[in-house]
C-alpha cells in the first residue's frame, strides 16, 4: 500500500509540471501570435514554444518509466494514463510544428483577415488551457473534468467557424498565390492543434463513462 501511494505520489508531480509545461507552451503560443497579427513578431515566443516540447518529451520519459516500473503497484488505468500522455503530448508536438513553420513564414498577415485569426488563435489557446483543466481534474472530479469536455467541443466550434471564415476570404484574394497558400496552411495547423485538442477530450470523457464516477 505504501509502494502505490508513493507511486501515485510521482506520478502525480510529473504529470502536474508536463501539463504545466503544456500550458506555458501553449501561452507562448499565444503570446507569439499575438504580436504577429501586429506584424511584430516575438520570435522568442517561437523558440518558448519549440524548448516547452523538449522539456516535455523528457518529462514524458521519466513518466513512463514510473508507471511502468512496476505495473502491480498501480494496476488501475495503467493502459489509459499512458494513453492521455501521449495525446496531450501530440498537443505539444503539433504547437512546436506551428511554432517553427511559423518561424518560417515569409509574409505579414493580410489585414482583411485578421479578426477572423485573432478568433481562431484564441479559440486554440483556450482549447489547450481547457484540456489541461480536464486533465488535471480526471484525477479527483469526475462530474467537474465531464464538464469540461464539452467547453473543448465548443471551442472547436469556434474554431471551424473561424477556420472557414478565414478559408472563404483566403481563397477569393486575388493575390500571389504561394502567399495566399500559405496562409491558408497557418490555417489548417492552426485548427489542427484544436482538433487534436477535442479527440484528446472526447477520449478522456470516454474514460469518465468507462469507469465508475469518482
Amino acid at each position: 500500500m505504501k509502494l502505490l501511494k508513493e507511486k501515485k505520489n510521482e506520478l502525480y508531480e510529473v504529470n502536474k509540471e508536463f501539463l504545466a509545461e503544456t500550458l506555458s507552451g501553449s501561452a507562448s503560443l499565444h503570446e507569439a501570435l499575438s504580436t504577429f497579427v501586429n506584424d511584430k513578431l516575438k520570435r522568442e515566443s517561437l523558440e518558448a514554444v519549440i524548448q516547452v516540447e523538449k522539456r516535455c518529451d523528457a518529462l514524458k520519459e521519466k513518466y513512463v518509466q514510473v508507471l511502468y516500473r512496476d505495473k502491480r503497484a498501480l494496476p488501475f488505468l495503467v493502459e489509459d494514463r499512458y494513453k492521455i500522455l501521449m495525446m496531450i503530448d501530440t498537443v505539444n508536438d503539433k504547437m512546436e510544428f506551428f511554432a517553427r513553420f511559423l518561424e518560417v513564414y515569409p509574409f505579414k498577415l493580410y489585414k482583411e483577415i485578421k479578426e477572423e485569426f485573432k478568433d481562431l488563435y484564441s479559440a486554440c489557446s483556450q482549447a489547450v488551457e481547457e484540456l489541461v483543466d480536464c486533465a488535471n481534474l480526471i484525477e479527483t472530479d469526475f462530474d467537474g473534468a465531464f464538464k469540461k469536455t464539452f467547453e473543448i467541443e465548443e471551442r472547436k466550434r469556434e474554431a471551424r467557424t473561424a477556420k472557414f471564415n478565414l478559408l472563404g476570404k483566403l481563397y477569393k484574394m486575388k493575390d500571389d498565390p504561394t502567399k495566399v497558400y500559405l496562409t491558408s496552411k497557418l490555417v489548417t495547423y492552426m485548427y489542427d492543434i484544436v482538433s487534436w485538442v477535442e479527440e484528446t477530450s472526447d477520449y478522456l470523457r470516454g474514460l469518465i463513462i468507462k469507469y465508475p464516477s469518482k
